[in-house]
C-alpha cells in the first residue's frame, strides 16, 4: 500500500465523527477495506445501541491467538480551543493534527493497514490475528463488554491494545476506574429564607468532604508495587440557577483510579455508608450512581507477547533521538516505577489510564499476557491532539512484525 493511500485512510477515519458513539459508520469503513482485502471479518451491533457496533476480524488460523484491540469512539471537543478543523487532518512539519489521532484512530489504522499487507502480501501468519475493534471505550466500554460476554477473548494466548505509548513505553498493568455521580436533592426557597428551603448545595459539599475524609483512611499506606496508589478527583460540581434563591439540586462528578489492594466494591460500599450516615443524620437526600466500574490489570511483565513486540520494535526505536524533556520525563516515570531507563530502550510500566482490558481480562485480571503498544504522542483527550505522521507509518511495519512472529 502507497503512503499518500496509508494517510488517506487515517484521514477518512477522523472524519467519521465518533465522539462517545456513532461507531457504526468507523466499522462499516473499516469492513470495506477488509473486505477489499479479503480478510474474514463482520460487524456486530450493540443490543439497543442505535449506530453503534463493534468489528471482528482475524487473519491466519488455529493456536496461538493473538487478540489485538483498538477503538472506534473518540473524546468531546471544544471546538473554539482548537487551532485546526478537528475533524479534518491538518499537517504541520511531522505532525497529524485532528481529534482521535493519538486516541487512538491512528493505532487502529495501523493494526489494519498491517492485516492488510500482510494479507495481500500472501505472509504466512502461525497462528491466529484476532482484530476486536471496539465501541464506547472512553465511557463505560459497551463494547470490549460485549465482546467479552460473546466469547471472542476465550481462547486468545494474548492480549495486545494499541493505544498510545509511543515508541518507548509499553504498559502491561494499568489502573482500574470508576466514575460516580453524587446528586444531591433539596427544596426551594428565597435567599433571605432560607429555613422555607433545604439547600441541595450544601448538603453536597458537605458529603464531598466527608467522602474525601473517607477515601483518604481507605488508601492510607495502601500502594502496589506497579501501579503505586489510588487516584481520587472531583471533577465537576454544579448546582443551583441564581445567587438570590435556595438551590434544590446540586451534582457533582468523581473519578477514581484503583488498585488490586483496594478494590472497587471496597470503595463503594465505604462511600454508599457515608452516604447513607449522612442522609440518617441531615435532612439531606443523596444519592450515589455509578458510571463506570473498570477493573485494575497487571499483566505478565516477562511475556512472551512483550519480548516479541520489544523485538519487531527495535530497529525503530533504535532510530529516534529522545528530547531531553522527554527523556527526563521517562526517566522519572522509571524511578517512580522502582526501574531505570536508558536512551534506546523500553520503559516497560504500569499506568493509571484505563483500556478495554479491563473488561476483556474480567476473569483473569493478574499475570495475563497483556500489552498496551501503539502509535501517539502525550495529548490524549486534549485540544490539539496530533500524532507524528512518521510513528503512525512505522507502527504499521512494527505491527507486521510482530504479527507474523508471535507464533513462532
Amino acid at each position: 500500500m502507497e503512503q499518500e493511500q496509508k494517510l488517506q485512510i487515517l484521514e477518512d477515519l477522523i472524519a467519521l465523527h465518533s465522539v462517545n458513539g456513532d461507531e457504526l459508520p468507523v466499522a462499516e469503513y473499516l469492513k470495506k477495506l477488509l473486505d477489499g482485502a479479503g480478510i474474514e471479518n463482520k460487524i456486530l451491533p450493540l443490543e439497543g445501541e442505535a449506530n453503534r457496533a463493534n468489528l471482528v476480524a482475524e487473519l491466519g488460523s488455529g493456536k496461538p491467538v493473538l487478540v489485538i484491540s483498538g477503538h472506534m469512539d473518540t473524546v468531546d471537543i471544544n471546538k473554539d480551543n482548537w487551532k485546526t478543523d478537528p475533524f479534518k487532518i491538518t499537517k504541520e512539519g511531522d505532525k497529524l493534527y485532528g481529534r482521535g489521532t493519538t486516541d487512538m484512530k491512528a493505532g487502529l489504522a495501523a493494526i489494519v493497514i498491517a492485516m492488510i499487507e500482510l494479507k495481500e502480501s500472501g505472509a504466512e501468519i502461525p497462528g491466529t490475528i484476532r482484530l476486536l475493534a471496539t465501541a464506547g471505550e472512553e465511557v463505560g466500554q459497551p463494547g470490549a463488554e460485549a465482546l467479552q460476554a460473546q466469547g471472542y477473548i476465550d481462547d486468545a494466548d494474548a492480549l495486545l491494545i494499541g493505544e498510545p505509548s509511543g515508541f518507548f513505553r509499553t504498559v502491561f498493568a494499568n489502573k482500574g476506574e470508576l466514575d460516580l455521580t453524587i446528586s444531591s436533592e433539596g427544596k426551594t426557597a428565597h435567599s433571605s429564607m432560607p429555613f422555607l428551603g433545604n439547600n441541595a448545595v450544601e448538603h453536597l459539599l458537605n458529603v464531598l468532604d466527608n467522602i474525601k475524609k473517607c477515601i483518604k483512611e481507605l488508601t492510607n499506606g495502601v500502594k502496589n508495587d506497579v501501579l503505586g496508589e489510588t487516584v481520587f478527583n472531583i471533577d465537576t460540581i454544579k448546582g443551583g440557577n441564581q445567587v438570590n434563591a435556595i438551590p434544590n439540586y446540586a451534582q457533582a462528578e468523581l473519578n477514581l483510579r484503583t488498585i488490586p489492594e483496594l478494590a472497587n466494591p471496597k470503595i463503594l460500599q465505604a462511600f454508599q455508608e457515608v452516604i447513607d450516615e449522612y442522609n440518617n443524620s441531615t435532612n439531606g437526600h443523596i444519592k450515589m450512581s455509578v458510571d463506570m466500574d473498570i477493573i485494575p490489570i497487571i499483566g505478565d511483565r516477562d511475556s512472551k507477547l512483550l519480548k516479541v513486540v520489544q523485538g519487531a520494535a527495535q530497529p525503530y526505536v533504535a532510530k529516534q533521538k529522545v528530547p531531553a524533556d522527554q527523556l527526563a520525563l521517562m526517566q522519572k516515570e522509571a524511578q517512580m516505577a522502582n526501574t531505570e531507563y536508558h536512551e534506546g530502550g523500553f520503559l516497560v510500566e504500569g499506568v493509571s489510564g484505563g483500556t478495554d482490558g479491563s473488561k476483556f481480562l474480567i476473569n483473569h485480571p493478574n499475570g495475563f499476557a497483556y500489552l498496551v503498544y501503539g502509535p501517539g504522542s502525550n495529548t490524549p483527550h486534549q485540544d490539539n491532539e496530533y500524532v507524528s505522521e512518521q510513528m503512525y507509518l512505522d507502527f504499521i511495519d512494527i505491527y507486521k512484525g510482530i504479527f507474523t512472529n508471535f507464533g513462532k
